[in-house]
């Protein structure tokens, strides 16, 4: 079983990856945020217009360079958070500013937003609480149940999404996934034309892992580490496959925490 101090060890490390990767990529994609890039002053106030936004608190022309101080700090801040032996409130003091950096973030740059950055703000709000309170105190856990929570909902929820979806129940999805501009891979999607069987297969299985993903809290040791590979391993191939590599590091940095709410809900 992981301890209280472990489990938020762990799961701040693997997200704080996710958090470094994501702000490395958007480091080095700044250009667009220029006066002559694709998100420039007068594009951003449109996106902001289009979503009901008040645009008081966004950065104007020399937004570029404001945005620039805000991801290095993201930046300092996560391989901080992944540095061992610190006291856990220089680790809330990361988590906090991570967070709201992502606030900042968000409203500034309003597209290519997914599931994996809803999960990073409930993790590091999470482990913020977790990280602020004494050890002794008997609500340190709060933050883990919170994330654990919150994983296997968003787990649960996707499920249900998916066999709610006509395409996904007949086996189609993810063929018409990898068939997009977007988050296309022409020979995984080429495969799946040649072997529609194989679509269902994985669409399908997709859908049992996500819907019956909450079990993991109460399940035996045994299902709970098959559970846990099976959606790892999920992540992995949407990751290769779609390109979605954000969620690999935001989802796995949830399996720490719902590893301590079994070992707690089974006396472990």
């Amino acid at each position: 079983m992981l301890t209280v101090e472990s489990a938020a060890r762990i799961t701040a490390i693997i997200v704080a990856i996710g958090i470094l990767q994501g702000s490395l990529q958007l480091l080095f994609s700044l250009k667009e945020f220029g006066s002559s890039g694709l998100f420039d002053w007068n594009s951003r106030q449109i996106l902001a217009r289009s979503h009901g936004a008040s645009r008081g608190w966004m950065v104007g022309h020399s937004g570029s360079v404001w945005l620039r101080i805000v991801v290095i700090a993201r930046i300092v801040c996560s391989i901080a958070l992944i540095t061992p032996f610190q006291s856990n409130l220089l680790y809330a003091s990361y988590a906090t500013i991570i967070l709201l950096s992502s606030l900042f973030l968000t409203y500034q740059i309003r597209y290519g937003k997914d599931g994996s950055n809803q999960i990073s703000f409930i993790i590091l709000a999470g482990l913020a609480f977790t990280f602020l309170l004494p050890t002794s105190s008997p609500f340190q856990a709060v933050g883990l149940y919170f994330i654990a929570a919150q994983a296997l909902l968003a787990y649960f929820a996707a499920g249900i999404s998916k066999v709610s979806n006509a395409q996904w129940r007949q086996g189609s999805a993810m063929q018409s996934i990898l068939n997009t501009a977007t988050y296309g891979h022409s020979t995984a999607a080429a495969v799946l034309r040649r072997r529609p069987w194989l679509g269902g297969f994985v669409g399908w299985s997709v859908i049992v892992v996500e819907i019956i993903f909450p079990v993991a809290l109460v399940a035996p040791p045994g299902v709970l580490v098959a559970l846990l590979f099976a959606g790892a391993m999920l992540h992995l191939g949407t990751a290769v496959l779609i390109g979605l590599d954000t969620f690999f590091w935001a989802f796995t940095a949830t399996f720490p925490a719902i590893i301590f709410v079994h070992g707690v809900l089974l006396g472990r």
